[in-house]
């Protein structure tokens, strides 16, 4: 079918101008897309030392039944963790607990596809992430180190409705939006494109 690339960007960034990053990608992609079922004829392999680290739904499932999880919070990430997000993902351990929960898990999801040039590179940001896990930052609270493959879109609330969904459909039952999740400045005017509360606010 038609890429109608102005309709596609004004939908989902409710902005089109052309100099935002993943809006520029669209308008210099072709001018047809394919839509259907999809068939997955092998599994994705990038070769670059991260692969266990890229589970399906499936696997996650699998491995949150392992460990008795009741519960698994999920934080999503595009650069490294910072001490208000590790007092987030300690907190929210502590809620769900105080709500009877017994073996809340979390789902430490760093997005793992295409992102700006001045984000972090997820190598650098898995390292990171490793090191924040053997120095027990989160505590007793068992830990899932696991990549999420999208791209990131700089979409604001339209976007965030996206990450939640997807990480549902991994297997968690909870999912922490922070403070102007998945926005940018705007390309022409500087300021920022999203609410800093709105991505909260969908859902």
């Amino acid at each position: 079918f038609e890429h109608l690339k102005e309709e596609r960007a004004g939908r989902t960034f409710g902005i089109t101008h052309p100099d935002h990053p993943y809006i520029k990608m669209i308008n210099e992609g072709g001018d047809w897309l394919i839509g259907g079922k999809v068939t997955a004829l092998a599994d994705f392999k990038y070769d670059d030392g991260m692969d266990q680290f890229r589970l399906k739904p499936s696997e996650l499932q699998a491995k949150f039944k392992e460990l008795g999880a009741d519960a698994v919070f999920v934080f999503q990430l595009r650069n490294p963790v910072h001490n208000g997000h590790a007092l987030l993902m300690q907190d929210t351990a502590e809620k769900l607990k105080a709500k009877g929960y017994k073996k809340p898990v979390l789902w430490l999801s760093p997005l793992g596809g295409w992102t700006k040039d001045d984000d972090v590179p997820l190598k650098t940001r898995m390292d990171q992430h490793h090191a924040l896990i053997k120095n027990g930052v989160f505590g007793e609270t068992p830990v899932v180190l696991a990549i999420f493959p999208s791209p990131m879109l700089y979409a604001g609330p339209r976007e965030v409705q996206w990450h939640a969904y997807a990480r549902l459909n991994g297997g968690a039952t909870h999912y922490i939006v922070g403070r102007d999740p998945a926005g940018m400045k705007h390309p022409g005017t500087n300021e920022d494109i999203y609410h800093m509360w709105h991505g909260a606010k969908m859902l």
